[in-house]
């Protein structure tokens, strides 16, 4: 065979043509046009954006200065005021005689005093003057801090424009602050900053200011955005940035979706920021042109590259006309008798090779032809010969062929032998996996060698069938070729008798003993198992029958019923007992099957048995740990339960008392704690020995687990008494007896036990009623101080019966509609009713009115009361948007109590945002009483969720003040509102004085935290007048009012509530006593 040429990558014309020229051109000329203009954008970019940076900076200074301009405009008026009084009659006529202030600020100034009332303003016709602007947080910041402020832009209350105050404190000779002054600008209308406004950033830009605290736009040049939020926190990262206090330019996707060029600059004396944006489309237009023309004269240049290598192309590929001369000759038939010779190594090159390959593989085709010619009359010999007569042939690359194969390939492998006669890839796809190295090593052993080529393989159908072969085959060299002439034969019979031969002897060879005799019984053959059970050898049963393994444990009835199944049914299984060699009986679990002829007669008896010795001994020890403990080896709970309802069913039938006798070890924890839980072992261990010496025969011990016996006591006789005295006297004992000293590894212990009795009678029909009420006496006697006994009292029983009884009306009561809001008002000294707190009342059909006192306790031991707290807080809510509707209850707030497990639901917050909303309440009338209690469990979750309410604008009391653990930082971190002085503080205030001085300490101690103070159950004047005395703002309690209905309340608003100057007549008052009150 002649050499193949391979052409390489390396000599190819296209490869050095291509590479040479075009690519690297190309690549070269596109990656330097691609860094020119990165390069030139990256420089426009920072110089545009260092422009607009620079115009923004210029604005903000501006800005600055006419903001500092005002102020000092404001600051040298303060000083011209400072010697008159805050009053409108002093303040009016010097504000009217200057002109300036109004053409500095557009809507005028308004002048405050400390509690936030305008006493004079500019235009008068604003009708300013009269009107509180305490309730606006920067008038109050401003009159505490005492510095001059500029405030975040707001809406007016009455005017409803966009406005922005400077404020600037007004102080006496002594430096005291006797009010404010207020310069007011109003963005709707021309002012200082209109030259932002108007102004536009090139064609499309805008200019406009931002206050950080609000996120909402100040000035604009679109004037749409007055006052209106910009883009939420996450939307726009570099927005978020710029508010948090970087000054700079930077590129960024808008809230509207352009991709916007930004800069920005923090004003100084405001803290606003200044900024510009502009669409990148338009900033960096220039920059798109430059790169297009760049791209444009990169195009130009590839087009001329690729020109010149096509034309170079054809010039170097003219030499293949030639060898286009020679192929055309193959049109007439005509074959070259000699290769073409090859001259260079390149495609012309290629060419030739190919061509004398070509002619190589039709002369070799020829031969095979000649061959097949051969093969068609021996395959006519072989076609009747089961399986395949073959001859193969190896190939130098590993591939083979099958140039004769008799038809019996077809049934073999599927495949017809004109499919393989070229290539046997097919067959060799059809190898099982696992047999493909085997079968390829022998091959290749047989054509190194020339030996015989013998080897047991599988193949896989194409259906998923595995079929057996076996090939015999003699290899001849031919050549540079070897060929085999042999056989294949289907041998998956074969294999698969093989397979039930070594399947049956290895389940004759099983754990389980085998057994088979002749239809009369007699043995024939045993397994090894068998004689490893047994103990006989096989020569010692073999001709004998199985009676030989008799354990004369069965009557003759058991072996009749067992050979009348064999015959009837063909097969028995079951357990029996039989005996081994050595006289040993043991239980084994037998299964016999007959075995029959072709005739369908009985011909022999298969006998399988396991010897289930262990299996039973298992199930002992499973019964024993069911029903007894594993550590004392004493009756469980399980076993103590079924033993006690027989002793009620005999004491029932027989008229007899018995007793339950529950027994807990004394301070056992300390024991496992200090000495080891393996002591603690021992000692339950002793405990369960001495107390089997207390017992009488018949009488049971269990350990229920851990420290808890049992002792149970029967047949105590018919007498109450009599019993009664028989069961304490076995308790003595057993008190006398754990009262000894313990040796628990030479350690001396002394312990005591709690011993609780309960007896039991014809009228008990439940053990666990009896379990109860021995533990109930145990506890009691734990409670008398340990190392004694009790009997259970049934008043013990009745308590828990009415709790349980308690808790279902009170169910029933939440299902019902028996709750209802009573309202206590809360009067803020010299003024009318603001605000009351509400008051849970029951309104129970079998026991008339009940005060939360009598239910609440229990509702915080179960999961009402977090059913009742969301009731409570959804009727409040419900209140507040029916008082809405109303002119005297409009701005009436309501106070509610909330509890720690409520307060500290996972979802609380978003479940009271929602009633809210679905009530459609204020907010801001919605006050929650917390308990300090509350705070000091989870102070870290407390203040999250109270800053999340406080957004929404609730307010917060803490209630009950001093009565507990009180620490005074978490009224520095919290946002709270109010402090409530407890009723057990004011009542007798003016008797004790330790609580005088309580009371004092909280209102001064609110007073310092800016926190209203509010007195509850206050009953008489002269509380109430030392509570105002003191500084106390809010009163609650029977002087003015009990909590009310809502209708009643609403009747007290218009006609019974107290003058506004906070006097208080006696008659007036609703006759209630104190202990009424306190259950309020």
């Amino acid at each position: 065979m002649s050499k193949h040429f391979q052409l390489s990558g390396r000599t190819s014309l296209r490869t050095r043509i291509t590479l040479g020229m075009l690519l690297a051109l190309v690549i070269t000329l596109w990656l330097a046009t691609l860094l020119i203009s990165h390069s030139l954008r990256r420089q426009m970019e920072d110089t545009i954006s260092a422009q607009q940076f620079s115009a923004v900076s210029l604005a903000a200074r501006e800005v600055d200065r006419s903001v500092k301009e005002r102020m000092q405009i404001l600051q040298s008026l303060a000083e011209q005021l400072k010697n008159l009084p805050v009053t409108e009659a002093e303040l009016q006529p010097q504000l009217e005689r200057r002109p300036l202030l109004q053409q500095m600020f557009n809507w005028g100034i308004v002048v405050l005093d400390t509690q936030g009332m305008a006493r004079a303003s500019i235009p008068a016709s604003q009708g300013r003057t009269g009107q509180s602007y305490q309730q606006r947080d920067f008038v109050r910041q401003a009159l505490r801090q005492g510095v001059s402020q500029v405030a975040e832009p707001v809406w007016g209350m009455h005017s409803k424009q966009p406005l922005i105050a400077m404020l600037q404190p007004l102080r006496d000779r002594d430096g005291r602050i006797r009010g404010l002054l207020m310069g007011v600008s109003n963005l709707a209308l021309p002012n200082f900053l209109d030259d932002i406004g108007s102004a536009k950033y090139g064609s499309s830009g805008d200019f406009f200011i931002t206050a950080p605290l609000s996120r909402r736009y100040i000035v604009s040049s679109d004037k749409r955005r007055l006052l209106q939020p910009g883009p939420a926190p996450g939307v726009n990262p570099l927005y978020d940035r710029y508010l948090s206090g970087y000054q700079g330019s930077g590129i960024a996707v808008s809230s509207r979706g352009i991709a916007e060029l930004s800069s920005s600059v923090r004003i100084q004396s405001t803290g606003w920021l200044m900024q510009a944006v502009l669409p990148t489309t338009e900033a960096f237009a220039p920059i798109r042109s430059l790169q297009q023309q760049l791209f444009g004269l990169a195009l130009c240049l590839t087009i001329l590259a690729g020109s010149f290598s096509w034309w170079w192309l054809r010039r170097q590929l003219l030499p293949l006309t030639e060898a286009t001369a020679l192929l055309a000759g193959m049109r007439d038939g005509t074959l070259p008798k000699q290769a073409l010779p090859v001259r260079q190594q390149d495609e012309l090159g290629l060419l030739a090779s190919s061509f004398n390959g070509l002619l190589e593989r039709i002369l070799r085709e020829e031969e095979q032809a000649g061959e097949h010619a051969a093969n068609r009359l021996l395959r006519k010999i072989v076609s009747h010969i089961p399986g395949v007569v073959f001859q193969y042939r190896l190939f130098e690359d590993g591939h083979g062929c099958l140039p004769f194969a008799s038809e019996a390939l077809l049934d073999l492998y599927g495949l017809s032998p004109q499919a393989v006669s070229d290539n046997t890839d097919p067959m060799r796809a059809m190898l099982y996996p696992d047999d493909a190295e085997v079968f390829f090593s022998a091959m290749h052993a047989s054509a190194a060698n020339l030996t015989l080529w013998n080897i047991e393989y599988r193949i896989v159908l194409p259906d998923g069938q595995l079929k057996w072969l076996r090939v015999d085959a003699l290899p001849e060299k031919e050549g540079p070729f070897v060929t085999w002439y042999g056989y294949i034969a289907d041998i998956s019979q074969a294999k698969a008798m093989e397979a039930e031969l070594r399947i049956a002897a290895t389940t004759f060879l099983t754990q389980e003993g085998i057994m088979v005799t002749d239809r009369d019984g007699v043995i024939l053959r045993v397994n090894p198992s068998f004689c490893q059970i047994t103990g006989y050898s096989s020569a010692e049963v073999v001709g004998k029958t199985p009676a030989i393994l008799s354990s004369h444990r069965h009557p003759p009835a058991f072996y009749q019923q067992l050979w009348q199944s064999l015959l009837q049914d063909g097969r028995w299984q079951g357990e029996i007992w039989n005996s081994r060699q050595s006289g040993e009986v043991f239980p084994e679990w037998l299964t016999i099957t007959a075995v029959h002829d072709s005739d369908g007669q009985t011909s022999h008896y298969v006998a399988i048995f396991q010897d289930i010795t262990e299996r039973k001994a298992a199930a002992d020890a499973i019964q024993t740990l069911a029903f007894y403990d594993a550590l004392t080896h004493l009756p469980n709970r399980r076993l103590l339960l079924e033993r006690l309802q027989h002793a009620l069913d005999a004491a029932h039938r027989q008229q007899q008392y018995g007793a339950l006798l529950f027994l807990d070890l004394d301070n056992f924890k300390s024991l496992n704690d200090t000495m080891g839980h393996d002591i603690g072992d021992l000692l339950l261990q002793e405990v369960a020995a001495r107390l089997h010496h207390c017992m009488r025969a018949g009488d049971t011990v269990a350990r229920l687990g851990g420290d808890e016996f049992i002792v149970m006591l029967e047949n105590l006789g018919p007498q109450r008494e009599t019993a009664l005295r028989e069961a304490e006297s076995v308790g003595r004992k057993i008190l006398a007896q754990l009262k000894q000293p313990h040796q628990l590894r030479g350690h001396d212990y002394r312990g005591s036990c709690s011993l609780g009795i309960a007896l039991f009678a014809a009228e008990h029909d439940s053990t666990e009623d009896i379990l109860k009420q021995a533990d109930l006496a145990m506890y009691q006697a734990k409670a008398a101080g340990r190392n004694t006994l009790r009997f259970f009292d049934p008043q013990m029983q009745a308590e828990i019966n009415a709790r349980t009884r308690l808790e279902a009306e009170l169910h029933h009561a939440l299902e019902h509609g028996e709750l209802s809001l009573y309202y206590q008002p809360q009067i803020r000294h010299g003024q009318p009713c603001q605000s009351v707190e509400a008051l849970l009342r029951w309104h129970s059909p079998q026991q008339g009115l009940r005060l939360p006192g009598s239910f609440i306790p229990l509702a915080e031991q179960s999961n009402l009361i977090l059913a009742i707290d969301h009731w409570v807080l959804q009727q409040a809510c419900t209140q507040l948007a029916a008082w809405a509707g109303h002119a005297d209850t409009a701005s009436l707030s309501i106070a509610v109590n909330v509890s720690a497990r409520q307060f500290h639901q996972s979802d609380f917050v978003s479940r009271l945002h929602r009633l809210l909303e679905e009530s459609g309440a204020n907010p801001a009338l919605l006050k929650l009483e917390i308990t300090e209690s509350l705070l000091l469990m989870k102070l870290g979750d407390a203040g999250r969720k109270m800053n999340s309410l406080r957004q929404l604008g609730i307010t917060f009391a803490l209630d009950d003040f001093g009565t507990g653990y009180s620490s005074l930082s978490y009224l520095k971190q919290l946002p709270l509102d109010q402090v409530k002085i407890d009723r057990s503080f004011v009542r007798d205030v003016l008797d004790k004085p330790n609580d005088a001085a309580i009371c004092k300490a909280v209102i001064a101690l609110g007073h310092s935290l800016g926190l209203t103070v509010i007195a509850e159950g206050v009953e008489s004047a002269a509380q109430y007048d030392f509570m105002v005395e003191q500084g106390c703002e809010v009163i609650q309690g029977y002087l003015f009012s009990q909590a009310l209905p809502p209708e009643q309340l609403q009747n007290w608003l218009a006609h019974a509530q107290p003058a506004r100057h906070g006097g208080n007549k006696a008659q007036d008052r609703p006759a209630q006593t104190p202990a009424v009150a306190a259950g309020s």
